[in-house]
């Protein structure tokens, strides 16, 4: 038995998402069908306010519905400090664990030679006109602990090496070849708070 092509359409979209398969792809488009009416357009009409009202944070990239993320104007924020993560997920799960006031900078991506990307289309321009200021004192280096996360850090480690604030490295209780996202709030808080030096 074969379906319709825009069925199958479906399915091909919704396998694109990270984790998902065509077996799951296939129950999530099931259970569209199963939706009432009302309920498939409030889907539809979340996902296209999603991507029509956030944008990135001029300051830090992070996603945020206005030209300036909400970190970034808090006055509550540490504006000496600054945490450096590949994604704008991981700042959540950072969040999450209640552990750190600071600012924030996100990569939107972490070098990686197997997916082609390489040192210059990591966007750090920002981070480097921003540590130039003198105003940051502190930077903490969170990527993932994998293998493109840590070559990440070592080409931030030396790109920032020249810059007067003292840099940091998360601490590695966080477990080698996982990513932030996963990591609990407890071990992720931790990792935080014993950050070690580099430079």
């Amino acid at each position: 038995m074969s379906f319709p092509k825009i069925f199958n359409d479906l399915v091909r979209s919704l396998s694109r998402f990270p984790g998902v398969g065509r077996r799951s792809a296939e129950r999530m488009a099931f259970y569209i069908l199963k939706m009432k009416p009302e309920e498939t357009k409030e889907l539809s009409r979340n996902i296209e306010e999603v991507c029509h009202c956030i944008k990135p944070c001029k300051l830090c990239n992070n996603f945020s519905t206005g030209d300036v993320c909400s970190v970034c104007v808090d006055p509550k924020r540490d504006k000496g400090v600054i945490c450096i993560v590949e994604e704008p997920k991981d700042v959540l799960a950072i969040e999450k664990t209640s552990q750190y006031r600071g600012l924030y900078y996100v990569l939107l991506g972490s070098i990686s030679p197997l997916e082609g990307v390489n040192e210059e289309d990591l966007n750090i321009r920002k981070l480097i006109t921003r540590l130039g200021s003198g105003e940051i004192k502190e930077v903490i280096i969170s990527t993932d602990p994998d293998n493109d996360g840590e070559l990440t850090a070592q080409f931030l480690i030396q790109k920032l090496s020249l810059c007067k604030a003292k840099i940091y490295r998360i601490a590695m209780g966080v477990p080698l070849g996982t990513q932030i996202e996963y990591i609990d709030s407890a071990t992720l808080g931790r990792a935080l708070l014993e950050k070690r030096a580099v430079s």
